[in-house]
């Protein structure tokens, strides 16, 4: 079984909201004039969606979304729910919720886990800061006691990288890239694994291409020893071999590259395949080109790993993850 680990959905009606218009790209921007996203067809068109998977050979996919605020999130996860009753074998759930807002947002992920069935959760890699800020520490609770994964998406204008502003669209090609990095040393080193040793996370974009720089962060832990919060230390000791512990629990899905093949073998020289998910995120990416998807597919086929391990990151890791 394949299963794609990064597809994103948005219900029709949402999309209009958000200036979509059938049949006619359009394009979101930010307030400060960043370019988000284009707005496809795609987006809310589920067969669409399955016909393109069946072109690559993808049996199911993971549809995603982040939502702005606790209604939109609601909205989309009863969407959600009908769509996943009505493709039970070809989609898979997850959870929008917006933990800034409190108790309301763990009720409605309550809700949409053991109510709605929805199978996993989605935030992105800031949710009104870093995700190693103590205000999330009822998120995280919550989604310990409900045992399910947390997938952590780009944000799409991320805070605090503003010598990425300038006419290069380097803030989707890098400033995204380095936020998710950010965000999974945060999650490791920032006490949040320490806590709450048993959450799962799904980290976007190869964790941004964390793999690149892994062997510099290694060395500067075990340089520097322990960081500290209010004068206590974040993770206990040894800190390089605990660093490692909670970096090796967590999963990386394998999108963002279209066919990235140079980043999956980067990728493997210090992450284990069993944590590797693939991925495509689809629409924004192969929308014009679902023989793309399959291609991907194919490449990774032709890796010189075992069988087992291949089948692994195209299916096998997911199922083991999410209890299929």
């Amino acid at each position: 079984m394949i299963i794609d680990f990064e597809h994103h959905y948005t219900p029709f009606e949402m999309w209009k909201k958000r200036g979509g218009q059938p049949g006619k790209l359009t394009r979101m921007y930010s307030p400060e004039g960043k370019e988000l996203r284009p707005l496809y067809d795609a987006d809310y068109d589920l067969p669409l969606h399955l016909e393109h998977m069946d072109i690559a050979g993808i049996d199911r996919a993971v549809l995603t979304k982040c939502m702005d605020n606790l209604e939109d999130a609601r909205i989309f996860n009863d969407d959600m729910a009908k769509v996943v009753e009505k493709y039970p074998q070809r989609f898979i759930g997850f959870a929008s919720t917006f933990p800034p807002a409190g108790k309301p947002a763990l009720d409605e992920l309550d809700r949409a886990i053991k109510g709605l069935g929805l199978k996993g959760v989605t935030v992105r890699a800031q949710e009104n800061g870093p995700l190693d800020s103590r205000t999330l520490w009822p998120f995280y609770e919550k989604v310990a006691e409900l045992n399910v994964p947390i997938f952590v998406h780009v944000s799409l204008a991320a805070d605090g990288f503003d010598a990425c502003n300038a006419p290069y669209d380097l803030n989707r090609t890098l400033v995204r890239e380095f936020d998710l990095a950010t965000a999974t040393l945060r999650i490791c080193l920032g006490g949040v694994l320490e806590d709450f040793p048993d959450l799962k996370f799904i980290i976007a974009h190869f964790g941004g291409g964390i793999s690149s720089i892994k062997e510099r962060i290694d060395r500067y832990i075990a340089y520097n020893g322990a960081t500290f919060w209010q004068g206590e230390p974040l993770i206990s000791a040894p800190y390089a071999e605990r660093f490692n512990e909670h970096f090796n629990k967590l999963y990386f899905n394998m999108a963002g590259r279209e066919i990235g093949m140079a980043t999956i073998k980067c990728a493997l020289t210090n992450i284990s395949p069993r944590r590797l998910l693939f991925a495509t995120d689809y629409p924004p990416n192969f929308i014009a080109d679902p023989e793309g998807m399959g291609n991907y597919i194919k490449a990774i086929r032709g890796l010189d790993l075992d069988g087992d391990v291949i089948e692994g990151m195209l299916g096998a890791n997911g199922c083991a993850l999410l209890g299929l």
